[in-house]
């Protein structure tokens, strides 16, 4: 009888250390899963800049730039916002649902050997009209070459380019061009704020 105590004694020790052991690992189960979940939403999170990668005479130049909408807020209310990445460049579109405002911002490096060279063989094309050409030019800190022009077209066209030497990551100068344009809206006081922000919040590294 005493063996038969001594076992069962035994036994119920036995159920009691392992059920405590199952019991102990369950919190160790949930943090291992929240810290996965965690690290998911991290990675949504640094998914939202916008970036490019595009190669041009044997380099590659990577443009990022955060969330429009982290470091921009248009004048105008109600306007949606689209953000597209192609092989050549950055683009922006602002537009209300109704159609009657939209702005266009494209952002892109250019081969060539320098701003002002690449800006003097397009006026080269325009020698007897200056309104078609580059001239230097101000936005915010930076210094470029650029071009405005208006459409007559009753829908109203304005474009607004820049073409920079950029400093990289790197340090080195890295020639860029900014654009933006507007349509069905002669006020273009929201076109050069839009250009400087991007200018401001723009990293680009060479390779």
């Amino acid at each position: 009888m005493n063996n038969k105590k001594l076992f069962a004694s035994a036994l119920a020790l036995s159920m009691f250390f392992g059920l405590t052991a199952c019991s102990s690992e369950k919190p160790e189960d949930t943090k291992v899963v929240e810290k996965k979940e965690e690290k998911k939403e991290e990675k949504k999170e640094e998914s939202t800049d916008a970036v490019l990668v595009r190669e041009i005479s044997s380099k590659t130049y990577t443009v990022t730039i955060p969330e429009l909408t982290s470091f921009y807020t248009p004048s105008r209310d109600g306007l949606e916002v689209k953000t597209e990445v192609n092989e050549q460049q950055i683009s922006y579109t602002l537009e209300d649902e109704f159609g009657d405002f939209k702005m266009a911002i494209y952002v892109n490096p250019i081969s060539a050997e320098s701003a002002e060279a690449y800006a003097n063989r397009i006026n080269e094309g325009f020698k007897d009209d200056e309104s078609k050409q580059y001239k230097p030019s101000t936005v915010g800190d930076f210094n470029g070459f650029r071009k405005v022009t208006t459409s007559e077209n009753p829908s109203f066209k304005c474009k607004d380019n820049l073409l920079l030497d950029f400093e990289s990551v790197d340090g080195s100068a890295v020639v860029m061009s900014v654009t933006v344009e507007q349509f069905n809206d002669s006020d273009t006081a929201d076109m050069e704020v839009a250009m400087k922000a991007i200018l401001d919040n723009m990293k680009v590294e060479v390779k």
